[in-house]
């Protein structure tokens, strides 16, 4: 049977498959979820034909054949033009197809191509997770088997990983393998940095602005203060900040426009802010996570606190340099050790502590950053539980208020949270996912267990499968 036999065959059961409203709320709970796995599947494997097709043709409508090319015999001025109009695509999904495509017909040459090829061609790998992974280790200047190596990681922890935190991921992994790199490709982000005005024909302006991570550690935190509890973000205790939160949930102005009225009075006040336009208070502030060593020594790197993104040691400790640092006493296992505080509630310094400890929200596949967390404590106070930082963990009001109303509990084991399921719900628990953006994941691979050995050339995998914790 030919591919063309075999894919008609499949059109032709994909279009017998029944297909109503009706089935779709007859469904269970479980059968719908069949339902959108099997259609997951059958996208992937066909993005793949399209993949694999989209590459040869490329290949035949090499702009060295001129008129002879296949796009230009099919009266298309490109490969891209002929795939948009052939399956329908828009440009961008035509774009990565052939890029993919490429991958496909790749010679070995690039031993990472050749792998990320092979495994969108047998169907394990999506076209859009390939993509995610060969743009999250473009740049990198590593050694290609190195890189090969990594693609493997990657493409392995694809099923887990949707292609947007597979993107970050892989940025990660580029990172770790080539750490010299990162001030290059961050020198490179920074030169991108613009503010561009337009004009609009209806008298109205528009901002289009591109700012580079280190940037974004000030401009995001202002974003998110200003907007947050519109957002789900977190509420307050302190009584000024309760009101202004429960005004902006109130407002009839939608998220867009009070982040822009908020940013305009920002501009207007400049340095004397009025306390009305934001919620929280003070400057807001980059907050960057090395180890004393690194920063002392000159060598590894810092990361942002709340994103993925990597800094050289050399930014690092330019901004040392400008701000000073705040030293957080970290044992070995990556714990803020206790400050002894015996409040009702978290401090601002406690809250610092949790942030570099965690990272954001701990509950496995929450994206949360800091900023959008609560502290809450794994022992109730109101049954005797201290407000020390062992005891307490961030989670995102989303998650806090799913623990606290669903039964679930957290337990500290051997210096790590464990999420413990509500009893009887026959639910499976598991660790607690410390980020890769907090200094537990940064100290672990910045100083991994017997350093001054050789390293191993790839970090290890993740302790924790996504799947292990009820969402």
């Amino acid at each position: 049977m030919t591919s063309t036999t075999a894919l008609a065959t499949a059109v032709a059961a994909l279009r017998d498959a029944p297909r109503s409203v009706g089935a779709c709320h007859a469904a269970s709970d479980a059968a719908l979820m069949e339902w959108l796995r099997l259609a997951g599947e059958a996208r992937k494997l066909a993005d793949a034909h399209v993949a694999l097709a989209a590459g040869e043709l490329e290949r035949r409508s090499d702009p060295l054949l001129g008129g002879a090319g296949l796009a230009r015999r099919e009266g298309a001025r490109t490969p891209e033009e002929l795939l948009k109009a052939t399956t329908g695509t828009t440009g961008r999904d035509a774009v990565v197809a052939l890029r993919v495509g490429r991958l496909a017909q790749a010679d070995g040459s690039v031993p990472g191509d050749r792998v990320l090829g092979d495994r969108v061609v047998d169907g394990t790998v999506s076209v859009q997770a390939a993509e995610a992974i060969r743009a999250g280790l473009d740049g990198s200047g590593a050694d290609p088997v190195l890189v090969a190596e990594a693609t493997e990681l990657l493409c392995d922890q694809a099923p887990t990983l949707d292609p947007d935190r597979l993107l970050k991921r892989a940025r990660e992994v580029r990172d770790e393998i080539d750490e010299a790199g990162i001030g290059s490709r961050e020198a490179v982000l920074r030169g991108r940095r613009s503010i561009r005005r337009l004009d609009l024909r209806d008298g109205m302006k528009r901002l289009i602005w591109d700012y580079d991570p280190l940037t974004a550690g000030v401009v995001d935190e202002i974003y998110d203060r200003a907007t947050s509890p519109r957002r789900g973000g977190p509420r307050f205790v302190d009584t000024e900040q309760v009101q202004r939160a429960t005004d902006l949930e109130r407002d009839e102005r939608t998220v867009e426009q009070i982040a822009s009225d908020a940013f305009t009075e920002l501009l207007r006040q400049a340095g004397g802010l009025d306390p009305s336009v934001l919620v929280g208070k003070g400057a807001p502030a980059v907050r960057v996570l090395v180890s004393a060593a690194d920063l002392v020594a000159g060598v590894g790197h810092g990361v942002v606190e709340g994103s993925n993104e990597a800094l050289s040691i050399g930014t690092v400790q330019s901004l040392a340099c400008a701000n000073g640092t705040q030293p957080a006493l970290i044992d070995s296992l990556g714990n803020v050790l206790d400050l002894g505080r015996e409040q009702r509630l978290y401090s601002a310094r406690q809250r610092v502590a949790l942030a570099i400890r965690d990272g954001g929200c701990l509950w496995s596949g929450c994206e949360r950053p800091p900023s959008w967390c609560e502290a809450h404590h794994i022992d109730h106070y109101a049954q005797g539980g201290r407000t020390d930082l062992d005891r307490g963990v961030l989670l995102c009001r989303h998650h806090h208020l799913k623990l606290h109303n669903e039964g679930w509990a957290i337990r500290r084991r051997d210096g790590r949270y464990w999420l413990e399921p509500p009893p009887g719900s026959g639910r499976a628990g598991g660790w607690l996912v410390t980020k890769s953006r907090g200094m537990r994941e940064h100290l672990a691979r910045s100083h991994p267990p017997g350093r001054g050995q050789t390293p191993s050339p790839l970090p290890a995998t993740a302790e924790y499968s996504p799947s292990m914790i009820d969402r």
